[in-house]
């Protein structure tokens, strides 16, 4: 099995669960163009506008409807610094959802499938951890920009998810790459 996992466009300036810009808006058809050619069997993304808003751009390209998925929605970025025993509760009840909905693919790794997750920056963050087996005080260091595509894949002999690919932008000119998410 293979997860791809990507980030949402850019969202429109202000807080809350807002819808893409208009910048987020090339962006997407973009990473959408480049995942056309790809082959999925299955794509989820989460509930909030602006990975729906992705998600769209991407299931017109490959003719597949993704399925909304709650604990795939933003994790606040503090989660990031601070330990899990600190967590509020429903941090702690969405990272154990996340947990399970992983859990899922790892159960049936052995599938040749191939996965196409929508989220966040911070949750993909924490998808890579999960199925990496990486400290969370670490993922601070893993920047994720928008509409980057990371891969991650199963290898049957060692049992275990690997890291094939993270952060790749290439799909995006300069110019919609740069900015206030820019290196």
């Amino acid at each position: 099995m293979e997860i791809v996992f990507v980030r949402h466009a850019e969202k429109k300036e202000g807080d809350g669960d807002l819808e893409l810009s208009e910048k987020g808006i090339q962006q997407a058809k973009n990473l959408a163009k480049r995942l056309s050619n790809e082959r999925f069997d299955e794509i989820y993304c989460s509930g909030l506008k602006r990975a729906i808003e992705t998600a769209r751009f991407i299931s017109e390209e490959l003719k597949l409807s993704p399925k909304i998925e709650n604990p795939l929605n933003e994790f606040e970025s503090n989660l990031l610094k601070i330990k899990e025993q600190e967590w509020d509760e429903k941090s702690k009840s969405q990272y154990d959802k996340l947990k399970s909905f992983l859990e899922n693919f790892t159960n049936r790794a052995e599938e040749d499938k191939r996965i196409l997750i929508i989220a966040h920056g911070i949750t993909n963050r924490l998808i890579l951890a999960i199925l990496l087996e990486l400290e969370l005080k670490n993922l601070i260091r893993f920047r994720l920009l928008e509409t980057a595509v990371c891969e991650v894949y199963w290898m049957p002999k060692f049992g275990n998810w690997r890291l094939k690919y993270w952060n790749d932008v290439s799909h995006q000119p300069k110019e919609l790459v740069e900015g206030k998410n820019k290196y």
